[in-house]
């Protein structure tokens, strides 16, 4: 094999081998899901991937990843930038609710591609209950994975519109597994029988046309949630 060929096929596998190193790693938000008006909030956001048993030191977050926005949408659909601080494993910070019904936090993060001609966009949620009230509109970021109070049931949505045949994995206590399918209307219900943390997990790959303008040639989007059953 003559040497360009050699430096060419050397590329293409180590593309092959980043695409699958940042497929397996997802931004997470870590919260409790139930929260009192007046009290203070505290979470966390970490980069990992918990198949794996790997939470990635902040210095070594894949391309831009750090940089994300993190918001806060409250049950009257006020919309707040939070701002956590960086430590050497994870992000922190916290909020203080003022109103009942639903909280949501959410990160729609999509990473500087580089040279790579596949962008990976990172979005993560987090709902959180404060007594009995309303929820804020659903989130129109591109993809979204969001869950029903009063069931199982877990919700895709793909630039504002139910997802159907989406998939949703998902990682629970005893490393025990699930692999979903959405119905018609981006559903899935899930087993959350046992008490503890389950990493639950959808993602979508949108192949772009050739020659699209930003020389992409596809974009990898996943969205996670962490649900705590107590």
């Amino acid at each position: 094999m003559n040497t360009p060929k050699l430096k060419s096929l050397c590329l293409t596998m180590m593309l092959f081998m980043l695409v699958i190193g940042v497929k397996a790693h997802a931004l997470w938000i870590h919260t409790s899901s139930k929260s009192e008006i007046g009290k203070e909030h505290p979470y966390k956001v970490y980069y990992a991937d918990y198949h794996e048993n790997a939470i990635e030191p902040v210095a070594k977050w894949y391309s831009d990843v750090k940089e994300f926005e993190l918001w806060l949408i409250s049950p009257s659909g006020k919309k707040t930038k939070l701002d956590p601080t960086a430590t050497e494993e994870f992000f922190e910070g916290s909020f203080t609710p003022e109103e009942e019904g639903e909280y949501r936090m959410q990160i729609s993060h999509t990473a500087d591609p580089g040279d790579s001609k596949t962008a990976y966009q990172f979005n993560a949620y987090a709902q959180i209950w404060v007594g009995k009230g309303k929820a804020p509109s659903l989130p129109e970021t591109d993809l979204a994975l969001v869950r029903n109070v009063k069931s199982t049931d877990l919700k895709v949505l793909y630039k504002g519109k139910a997802l159907p045949e989406g998939d949703i994995a998902i990682l629970g206590p005893n490393a025990v597994s699930q692999e979903l399918k959405t119905g018609k209307r981006g559903k899935a219900s899930a087993k959350l029988n046992a008490h503890g943390l389950y990493f639950a997990e959808a993602t979508h790959t949108e192949k772009l046309p050739e020659n699209d303008p930003s020389g992409l040639q596809a974009i990898w989007r996943c969205a996670t949630q962490a649900i705590e059953i107590n």
